[in-house]
């Protein structure tokens, strides 16, 4: 008689207490939430000699104890292909790599495919994890790089962050992966640390790289000094990225004074080879940048085969044919690479797409074209098409009459500088068209027009300033200032006597405007009377 046979005619309570556990009653204790029974018996029968139930220990446990491990382990010397495989894998993770090689190998002549795809998978790396477990001090490094050209960038920055004493480029990568997002957040700050104990080792590619940060002031407050500084650095070996940064740096006076005869020494070695040195002496040329302005010069270098499809480059050699510098002027030619660069997302040829329709230049006039191109520069950011779009709101041209939207896109325009923009905004507030009347803001921006010599914006000042309150300084020196803070910079001096006009008040400061110059500022509310 067999023993399951055997506890059936013994009775329930016999069967309970008397028969032996088996494997698969284990199971189904399991299966049905009886954990602790199941592990129990399973433990049981381990101590037999039961190898599945070593290594059912394992698998069932809800944290892994280190008793669990030793049964894992004796299944997988027990030759179970399943735990050889994952006794493999908790040696890799505890770095025990050579252990780890060998129970996996084990488990792919057991066949395992998940050993033998992850030995597959892994022919690079083994030999460098086994020089990481035997000490060597460059194999993180290697690790990082392999990773890093892989993509698989948060293993790349595991590894990176143990080799920053030995190898400069592991901190360096660590400040891209931050800088980028690439395995971690995008942290700049962190970017910045990781740079400067690079910079600092000597490392020019980070010092590159932190001097870009500063300039655009990113994990940073905006520092162009600082940024010169380690753009120099950087440079000082002659490598290419790093000289031609340097160059634009003295051609626009980035943090230092501008010097276009560096700048012309670090640049053109690069002109028709590389896109960004070639388009800034474009540019240089172009715009007269410390040197002649020669069209013939600039066209040549926008037209370089470096700079074919470089949208601003393709505006700039827009300009010269609609312009006509340094050829004959045409307009068709000007409108097609206007056309082209827009296509490409320049803001500016955008908006002279815009211009070209609603003036009938160089194609036929098409309102409803020119309503488009100013709508997409707008949306891009350029003031003037922003001030035309506005008009088309305000006029009615090829859309409905919309004050409000009218007003939006002036005040988006004058708050980039725009002087025509400013003059019709301060007419939009005088008016309360598109907005409540605030002849407050009115003076504000008529003054900043004026600030730029709009013609009518002094006019309309004239016009208006009866309108807000006049107050006089009341102390025998004075001062506006850019801020609502004795110690920030000081617009103009002003003294006893002096009338300025009262824009708005706040924290017992108020802003005002004074005549002369048109200047705009604050004064200390305790200096008025």
């Amino acid at each position: 008689m067999d023993v399951v046979k055997a506890c059936i005619g013994l009775g329930i309570g016999i069967l309970l207490s008397g028969c032996a556990a088996t494997y698969e009653s284990a199971e189904k204790s399991y299966q049905k939430g009886e954990i602790n029974e199941a592990r129990k018996d399973w433990e049981s029968l381990a101590k037999e000699g039961d190898v599945r139930s070593m290594y059912r220990l394992y698998t069932s446990a809800r944290r892994t104890s280190g008793s669990d491990i030793e049964w894992l382990q004796k299944a997988a010397d027990s030759n179970l292909a399943e735990a050889q495989y994952d006794y493999g894998m908790w040696l890799h993770g505890k770095e025990k790599y050579q252990a780890s090689k060998d129970y996996l190998e084990k488990a792919s002549e057991n066949s395992s495919q998940k050993a033998k795809s992850f030995l597959s998978n892994n022919e690079k790396t083994f030999p460098l994890w086994l020089k990481v477990e035997k000490g060597d001090e460059n194999a993180p490094a290697k690790l990082g790089q392999y990773y890093w050209e892989k993509k698989e960038y948060l293993s790349a920055v595991k590894w990176y962050e143990r080799c920053t004493e030995v190898d400069i480029y592991c901190s360096f990568n660590l400040g891209l992966a931050h800088a980028n997002g690439y395995g971690v957040t995008q942290d700049y700050k962190k970017a910045i640390e990781w740079y400067l104990l690079s910079s600092e080792k000597g490392n020019l590619d980070s010092a590159r790289n932190l001097a870009w940060l500063y300039e655009d002031g990113k994990g940073t407050e905006v520092n162009k000094s600082e940024a010169f500084k380690w753009m120099k650095i950087a440079a000082k070996k002659g490598w290419k990225y790093a000289s031609i940064s340097l160059g634009r740096f003295y051609l626009y006076g980035i943090g230092t004074e501008s010097d276009t005869d560096k700048a012309i020494a670090l640049l053109n070695p690069y002109s028709g080879k590389d896109l960004s040195a070639t388009y800034h002496l474009g540019r240089m040329y172009y715009l007269g940048l410390g040197v002649e302005k020669d069209y013939k010069k600039s066209y040549q270098l926008f037209s370089s085969k470096v700079l074919a499809e470089h949208a601003a480059s393709i505006y700039y050699l827009a300009e010269h044919h609609y312009r006509g510098y340094g050829l004959e002027k045409e307009l068709s030619k000007a409108f097609e690479l206007y056309t082209k660069a827009a296509e490409k997302g320049d803001a500016s040829a955008t908006f002279r797409l815009g211009w070209m329709y609603a003036n009938g230049e160089g194609v036929q006039k098409n309102d409803r074209k020119a309503f488009y191109w100013y709508t997409q520069a707008s949306e891009k950011g350029s003031a003037p098409a922003q001030n035309n779009l506005a008009v088309m709101y305000d006029s009615g041209t090829a859309t409905e009459k919309n004050k409000y939207t009218a007003f939006k896109w002036f005040k988006k325009s004058a708050e980039q500088g725009s002087a025509t923009a400013q003059h019709n905004l301060a007419g939009m507030y005088e008016d309360g068209s598109g907005t409540r009347k605030d002849f407050q803001k009115a003076v504000y921006w008529y003054a900043k027009a004026a600030q730029q010599n709009h013609q009518g914006a002094q006019s309309g000042l004239n016009n208006i300033l009866y309108r807000v309150t006049k107050k006089y300084i009341n102390v025998s020196e004075s001062s506006l200032y850019a801020k609502q803070d004795f110690d920030s910079q000081v617009i103009k001096r002003v003294g006893r006597g002096d009338t300025v006009y009262i824009i708005s008040n706040s924290r017992g400061w108020s802003q005002v405007y004074f005549p002369e110059n048109n200047s705009l500022g604050y004064v200390h509310n305790s200096h008025l009377r």
